[in-house]
């Protein structure tokens, strides 16, 4: 065995002196190693690809480096043609019609009783496309849009892309002001949205760049009962408001150039970031990032079929809504059933009435759906992709959402999902042929994984937890005029290749799963020890009397932080609270270091959730800060009412 020295070897003496084990690979090696593959090109990157695969599924042999960003085991669950696949230099508006334009004649939005097939669609987003063109929007403008999930979002989103101009995407509960500053930020001089929105705006309008508002009705496309109901209850703005008939007769005598030509790695998108860890951020995508995130859904060979049907109830402000639930699946030819207006405990009715092939939601929603009454002998065989994301799943509520498919008729298991805004939503996904319990899935075929030792840097190995860092071809440009934050969150290697830092800590087994243990920012340090509180909530959560549970750290004047465990019993076991603290604190002494027991038990209806139906941690955290003013040590809340049990 030799240290690894690679100046001057070409590429194929590296691969074969690693299957024979002819050489190590030392740490110093491995970076020697990544900055040759750096320079590899394209096709040279594919035949490398091509030949991991190859190690990966047996059909040849040889030792691996352990490195999961050098090996990529999970480039086995991919077809080679998916490998060697590449992303089309295309608007994202043109991918959409290129895959479609020999089946207009099928449905592609369903909405309030209507149902609008790709011919419809396609004529729809060039109407909307003349209207802007003919207010004076072109190319490289910044319109900004406060919708909900609609056909007109749809029309809106890809006539914009279509002439080159850029949507800012935010969310229509904003305040006057705090829409004022996004429309300010972006130069946009056109806003377009919901009717909260446009009278939110109405007062702040002289303050800001605005040239063109429009309204729009959430009636405008729904079935003729609906819209005529819906018309009746507008309210009527002055004239200076545009609504959406006028918007459209705007177009109607214009003449001119409307389509524009593609442009490399420009933006398409400004999308903002949740806000869970800190200040919301506008994530800026190119029409590169949502193609890509298409191309690797149609190319992998995922259960995705055309006509098949998608729910998609999530509002357009956020990354998933846009690309996972809007772009992938048109690109797809699949039938978008679109909800405008949502409520978590809505997701069993919903699922009971369309009964869709393919679903993306949060383990909170599974849960309503498991516990509503008329949901337990719900009739899911027409489910075929049952999707989790966007928060963490514990694995014995994976357990019961599987055995609930399952006696439901649905042939398939849970399929998990993660990524983040900033890298066009999904990075990571779960099927049935790569299931793994616990695992939130393997890499998208075009993405790569680096582990990394939090406090040092360090490249780890498989299997050893550190920080996610991710390099794909649907990493955002920036954080739009945001420079400093962009800097924060992408390096840029020395080997020349860009990592985003999700600031989440896992790590990848031999088979190329990744396992998430929790969230740097998540993270609780009590006496010097490190709690992961995921830890704490799957040992928690294997006992039959916890419905839910989160853990949150609590300031503490003694230890600076402590866990407080904020739970949700089962029903049947509400009111007997201080014998089930005792069974919890027995199990997480069973599993964990003694450290891990929580100093609060915090018992309730329900837990808070963000309008993406995740758990909502930032109100946790400022109810713990609330909490830790007193010794109590076990609360109630029920309907309202705080009740100290015991001090």
């Amino acid at each position: 065995m030799m240290s690894l020295y690679l100046k001057n070897k070409a590429l194929y003496v590296i691969i074969w002196a690693i299957l024979k084990g002819d050489i190590f690979v030392t740490k110093e090696g491995l970076l020697e190693l990544k900055e040759y593959l750096s320079h590899l090109s394209d096709e040279e990157r594919k035949k490398m690809d091509l030949h991991l695969r190859r190690l990966a599924t047996g059909e040849e042999q040889g030792p691996s480096t352990g490195y999961p960003s050098i090996d990529k085991p999970w480039l086995k669950y991919y077809p080679e043609d998916a490998i060697v696949s590449d992303v089309p230099k295309m608007k994202a508006y043109d991918y959409v019609y290129e895959r479609n334009k020999n089946f207009q004649n099928q449905v592609a939005l369903s909405y309030l009783g209507r149902t609008i097939k790709y011919e419809e669609l396609f004529r729809k987003i060039d109407q909307v496309a003349a209207s802007f063109k003919s207010i004076g929007v072109k190319r490289g403008d910044i319109v900004t849009m406060a919708m909900a999930t609609s056909p007109e979002m749809v029309y809106i989103l890809y006539a914009l892309n279509k002439i080159g101009a850029v949507v800012n995407i935010i969310d229509p509960r904003l305040t006057g002001k705090e829409i004022a500053e996004k429309i300010n930020m972006s130069s946009s001089k056109v806003f377009i949205g919901l009717e909260m929105a446009v009278s939110n705006i109405c007062s702040e309008k002289e303050e800001t760049s605005l040239e063109n508002v429009i309204v729009v009705s959430p009636f405008e496309s729904a079935n003729f009962l609906l819209k005529i109901l819906g018309k009746s209850k507008e309210k009527k703005f002055n004239d200076d408001i545009k609504t959406w008939d006028d918007f459209i007769s705007c177009g109607k005598g214009y003449n001119g150039k409307i389509e524009e030509d593609f442009e490399d790695n420009k933006p398409a998108i400004i999308i903002y970031t949740g806000g869970t860890t800190g200040a919301p951020k506008g994530v800026v995508l190119t029409n590169e990032n949502l193609n890509a995130m298409a191309v690797m859904q149609v190319v992998s060979g995922y259960n995705l079929q055309r006509k098949d049907t998608f729910l998609n109830f999530l509002p357009p402000f956020s990354a998933y809504s846009v690309v996972q639930a809007s772009h992938i699946p048109l690109s797809l030819g699949l039938s978008i059933t679109q909800v405008p207006l949502f409520k978590p405990e809505d997701f069993p009715k919903l699922m009971r009435k369309y009964r869709p092939n393919h679903v993306m939601s949060g383990p909170i929603l599974w849960d309503i759906m498991m516990n509503d009454k008329l949901s337990r002998r719900a009739n899911l065989s027409d489910l075929k992709s049952p999707i989790s994301g966007g928060d963490s799943l514990q694995i014995e509520m994976e357990k019961d959402i599987n055995d609930f498919l399952k006696r439901n008729g649905c042939q398939f298991r849970i399929q998990q999902g993660y990524g983040m805004t900033e890298v066009s939503a999904a990075a990571f996904y779960s099927t049935e042929n790569s299931y793994k319990l616990g695992s939130v899935g393997i890499p998208l075929v075009k993405n790569n994984v680096s582990i990394r030792n939090i406090e040092t840097g360090e490249e780890l190995m498989e299997n050893q937890d550190g920080e996610i860092l991710i390099s794909t071809p649907t990493m955002m440009q920036e954080y739009f005029q945001n420079e400093k934050a962009t800097s924060e969150i992408i390096e840029n290697g020395e080997d020349g290749v860009k990592w985003i830092h999700t600031g989440d800590i896992g790590h990848i087994d031999e088979s190329g799963h990744l396992f998430i243990v929790g969230r740097i920012k998540r993270m609780i340090v009590r006496s010097g020890n490190k709690i992961f509180p995921s830890n704490v909530e799957n040992i928690i959560m294997t006992l039959p009397e916890i419905g839910h549970c989160s853990i949150v750290g609590m300031p503490d004047s003694k230890e600076k932080s402590s866990p407080i465990a904020h739970i949700v019993l089962s029903e049947e076991y509400i009111g007997c609270e201080e014998s089930i603290i005792q069974k919890i604190e027995d199990t997480i002494l069973s599993n964990l270091p003694d450290y891990n027991i929580p100093k609060k038990y915090v018992f309730r209806n329900s837990l808070p959730v963000t309008e993406m139906s995740k758990v909502d941690f930032k109100q946790l955290e400022l109810e713990s800060i609330d909490f830790s003013k007193n010794d109590d040590r076990i609360i109630i809340i029920r309907d309202n009412r705080v009740k100290v049990l015991k001090k």
